[in-house]
């Protein structure tokens, strides 16, 4: 046989062969595989869904008190460690300086006030050396006042004896004149001390007036000095509480005049969400009531509040009554301007058992972008198949919704996999 023939020989015992194993097979299903969850009752009341926003629980503009140009701006490490200017979104803490105007022409009205403190305490040091040599010249004078009334006694009494004895002739003419000029000068003597110890004494008065004065001089020096203190500690632009900077309204080198507004800071450790509500659902709402909302900006998380402000008037143009909700925030995940929604259960309202399934199982409907879809999970001839079941959104339950119809508590709804399986398709559940 040569090769031709043994190479047909071949190819017929393949196709032979491969016919064989081909009428033998059998056809695989596939199965999607999913994951499922059981539906889930929560008790709900009948409520009534608000939109509300979110603000900072407290916001303060913060402005130049005096002005000048502006040579320094708070700065601060980004995350690759370079060094800029503070900005929006930065975290100071209360007393950081923000911003600082030039301090020269401050610094020079301290340094004037100052000055002349010093002026005035150097006129009370004279003041007080002139007191204390006053003071001196009165006790020298009142010595002297002293020593003078003692001779003048003496000369009295002498004087005295001398007119007896020269009246009985029993002293002569010229030991009675003696006599009479020693009593003469001893009066003069004692009369020109007491003259100089009135000078001293006015002296006295004299510089413990020009102290007083003084001193007067020195309280308003230093009152001086304490006002040209405030302008000068005001350039400093400082942080009056702790808080987000929300804007930033100054530059470097910027010339700002008293009043103009730098920085704008807010307190987010703790937020408030605002919504408003007419006046049929004021019998709602309770001071003190907790409150819990959501956010599509922070999915999946539920935040509690209570309510902390009703407005006692309603709003003269949408006519509904402004409800404030004071939040925790410290993790700041709450940002101002948010839009958040809350539930509030209408008063009287008695609580109902409503099937409840994750967020993950509902889809949008393929036919109807506007409705919501689910699949349940069944047993068919034993091997499972997804169901796909209509349904209306109710209230939400952290990362759960609320389902209307077309499911009961108990069934298997398909969590991961929902947008790839269609009604009547096997599906295979994994863990």
């Amino acid at each position: 046989m040569n090769t031709k023939a043994m190479l047909k020989l071949a190819t017929l015992l393949f196709l032979s062969l491969m016919t064989a194993c081909g009428a033998g097979e059998t056809k695989v299903e596939t199965r999607k595989p999913v994951k499922v969850k059981a539906v889930e009752l929560r008790s709900s009341a009948t409520s009534v869904r608000y939109s509300a926003s979110i603000r900072p629980n407290s916001q303060v503009e913060i402005a130049f008190k005096v002005g000048g140009y502006v040579d320094a701006v708070a700065q601060v490490a980004d995350p690759s460690g370079q060094r800029r200017y503070i900005q929006a979104g930065d975290v100071v803490f209360k007393g950081t300086v923000l911003a600082r105007v030039r301090q020269s022409d401050y610094a020079a009205q301290v340094n004037q006030a100052n000055a002349q403190v010093l002026e005035a305490r150097s006129g009370l040091d004279t003041n007080n050396a002139q007191l204390a040599e006053a003071r001196t010249a009165v006790e020298t004078a009142r010595a002297q006042v002293a020593d003078s009334e003692a001779a003048f006694e003496r000369a009295t009494r002498d004087f005295e004896r001398a007119k007896t004895l020269y009246a009985t002739q029993s002293m002569i003419k010229p030991d009675f004149d003696a006599a009479k000029a020693q009593y003469d000068g001893s009066a003069a003597r004692l009369k020109a001390s007491k003259g100089q110890l009135s000078q001293a004494q006015a002296k006295v008065t004299t510089a413990t007036s020009q102290i007083g004065a003084a001193e007067a001089r020195i309280k308003s020096a230093q009152a001086q000095t304490a006002q040209a203190v405030i302008p000068l500690q005001d350039t400093q632009l400082r942080a009056p509480v702790s808080g987000v900077v929300m804007e930033r309204r100054v530059e470097l080198g910027a010339l700002v005049a008293g009043g103009t507004p730098g920085f704008v800071l807010a307190d987010l450790t703790t937020v408030k969400a605002v919504f408003g509500v007419p006046d049929l659902a004021l019998q709602s709402m309770r001071l003190g009531a907790t409150l819990s909302l959501t956010t599509d900006g922070v999915p999946g998380a539920e935040f509690s509040g209570h309510i902390s402000r009703i407005s006692p008037s309603a709003d003269q143009t949408s006519r509904v009554f402004e409800v404030e909700v004071t939040i925790p925030n410290p993790q700041g995940l709450l940002k101002p301007g948010m839009i958040a929604s809350l539930a509030v259960s209408e008063g009287g309202a008695a609580p109902v058992e409503v099937p409840v399934v994750p967020l993950t199982a509902v889809t949008r409907s393929k036919e109807n972008p506007s409705a919501y879809v689910i699949f349940v999970v069944e047993e068919q001839n034993g091997r499972q198949v997804a169901r796909r079941r209509d349904v209306s959104l109710g209230e939400t339950f952290g990362n759960a919704v609320a389902v209307t119809g077309g499911v009961r508590a108990g069934e298997l709804v398909v969590t991961t996999g929902a947008t790839h399986v269609a009604d009547g398709e096997a599906v295979q559940v994994v863990p």
